[in-house]
């Protein structure tokens, strides 16, 4: 298997390690500054000359091949959230707050706590306005908006007409 692994190009194995961290086709050809059918290209490839069928075969075969640890049994992170290009390392600190020297109470980035933020809700409009999906409003919500502007097409229609009829009186008398 050695054989067919030193076969695989450097693409072909950064969007391997990538699928190996449970990206997407889309997400890796962001991360890589490609197209999605140039990610896939390179994966089709790369698990034709591995024999696999499935992508995380191949990806798997290279992590046990470059001694990468096994996949994490952590809850992944949610999809919108950018993945870090780097594996950051965090120590233990110190009195000063400065991270001690010792290597054995280091820990990754996965295994830091974090405080979820929760983001102030825009009003939803049900037009896609300021990066909102027209699909964000619900049902009720979506009714009100109708009627509201119906409503306000009915009074903007009537509006012009009683202008109309007013300088159509002007002119007449």
């Amino acid at each position: 298997m050695e054989h067919e692994v030193a076969r695989l190009s450097e693409g072909q194995r950064e969007c391997l390690r990538m699928v190996y961290r449970h990206m997407e086709t889309k997400e890796i050809a962001r991360s890589l500054g490609i197209s999605p059918d140039g990610v896939t290209q390179r994966i089709k490839t790369a698990m034709r000359i591995l024999g696999v069928q499935r992508r995380r075969d191949a990806a798997l075969i290279l992590a046990q091949h470059e001694g990468t640890e096994p996949y994490p049994s952590l809850v992944y992170p949610p999809r919108d959230i950018a993945i870090a290009p780097h594996q950051a390392t965090f120590g233990a600190t110190t009195e000063g707050g400065r991270p001690s020297g010792s290597s054995g109470e280091a820990m990754r980035e996965e295994q830091v706590a974090f405080e979820a933020v929760t983001l102030a809700r825009r009003p939803a409009l049900p037009l896609p306005i300021g990066g909102a999906r027209p699909n964000d409003v619900g049902i009720l919500k979506r009714l009100a908006w109708i009627a509201g502007i119906t409503i306000g097409i009915a009074l903007a229609f009537g509006a012009l007409i009683s202008g109309v009829e007013a300088l159509t009186r002007l002119v007449w008398s």
